[in-house]
């Protein structure tokens, strides 16, 4: 457990939770066992890539990535964004793509390791050092994707159905992730009509997994789960997943919205830490939604994930520090166990003083009785 205050250095990242026994899983209740929730991360990609060239970015040089991954591993993570493989110049930090591939693939992992691929040639170099799932993108957004890819979404589509094919006779899998599935920051509210001919397409190209993404962090519950609720009764075939920013503070609210349509698989980053997509509003405090604070959302409610949630939490606040930043809020509490614990213990001394003192170690003055 993460000591209020402690001391941190980079190369102990791991070593709690690699050397521990592992426990139960965190939320395990009483009665019939609930229902699987797969939770993905994706703070070595696209927290990372949120990070660019500020002074934070030398923090995480390979040997940091990799007690990262060991630590999201040993904390239960079952799926996790290694990297992307995209030319140094666009993304420096992500310039050791191959380097960190090669090294991660090269003993059993746990976890089922996945990498962003732009294009093909990004495909090729992630299956040449090992890499068994492979994401390739496109955005519902014609604007957006010719700004970010310099092509038309057509030839997005067009891009992976070879890497589709590619990966094929690699022997990988290939997903797709759908960027802007709901809000353009230049377009306004992306066409549901528009969401769902991308989608179909890919499913004619042969994906079986779509992730969609709220890449503006704006989107609200009713619009995801209208949205998952047409595209899953449209295409019943395929596994939906989403990814989540947190721009208007409805990250967690859009997760339970598309739980409640049916999709069962999320990415996070641990920490919160992601700026989303470039736009003029950016913030490391606006990112990805926080592994953390997803994996409380679904254990509280009943849902079974498999990650440890202090573990994940100690990880999430280790990682707010080195990258100065991040909107996770479990990483400030750990889980509930450990919050009523920390209070508890405070009570004795609350309830020794006079009566009208209790409160005087959460500030003085407070005439609100709260």
């Amino acid at each position: 457990m993460r000591a209020a205050g402690r001391p941190w250095a980079p190369d102990s990242i791991g070593s709690r939770l690699v050397n521990a026994e592992p426990g139960p899983p965190g939320g395990e209740r009483d009665g019939p066992e609930p229902t699987l929730v797969r939770i993905a991360d994706v703070f070595l990609r696209d927290g990372l890539q949120a990070l660019g060239r500020s002074p934070a970015a030398g923090r995480f040089p390979t040997s940091v990535k990799l007690e990262i991954l060991t630590a999201l591993e040993a904390a239960g993570v079952p799926e996790i964004e290694l990297t992307a493989f995209v030319h140094p110049k666009v993304i420096p930090l992500l310039g050791d793509a191959e380097e960190l591939a090669r090294l991660a693939m090269g003993v059993p992992r746990r976890a089922t390791i996945r990498a962003l691929v732009p294009n093909y040639h990004g495909a090729e170099r992630a299956l040449g050092v090992g890499i068994p799932k492979l994401a390739a993108l496109v955005a519902a957004s014609p604007t957006y994707q010719r700004l970010n890819s310099n092509m038309s979404v057509e030839d997005g589509l067009e891009n992976i159905a070879r890497m589709a094919r590619l990966g094929e006779r690699a022997g990988a899998e290939v997903v797709a992730s759908v960027a802007i599935s709901f809000i353009c920051p230049y377009e306004g509210i992306v066409p549901e009509a528009r969401l769902l001919a991308v989608v179909k397409r890919l499913a004619q190209v042969g994906i079986k997994e779509v992730w969609l993404a709220d890449s503006v962090g704006m989107a609200w519950p009713a619009l995801v789960r209208a949205r998952l609720q047409a595209l899953r009764a449209s295409q019943p075939d395929l596994t939906f997943g989403l990814h989540l920013h947190s721009l208007a503070g409805l990250a967690l609210a859009n997760a339970v919205a598309a739980l409640e349509a049916g999709v069962r698989r999320f990415d996070g980053a641990v920490g919160g830490v992601g700026a989303g997509i470039a736009m003029p509003v950016e913030s490391l405090e606006l990112g990805n939604v926080a592994t953390e604070d997803l994996n409380y959302t679904f254990i509280q409610n009943g849902w079974e994930t498999g990650i440890d949630q202090e573990a994940v939490a100690d990880l999430g606040a280790r990682v707010r520090e080195l990258a100065g930043g991040g909107s996770s809020h479990a990483a400030r509490f750990m889980s509930l166990e450990r919050f009523l614990e920390q209070s508890r213990s405070a009570l004795p001394a609350l309830e020794a003083n006079r009566p009208g003192r209790s409160g005087r170690e959460f500030g003085e003055g407070r005439r609100d009785g709260g």
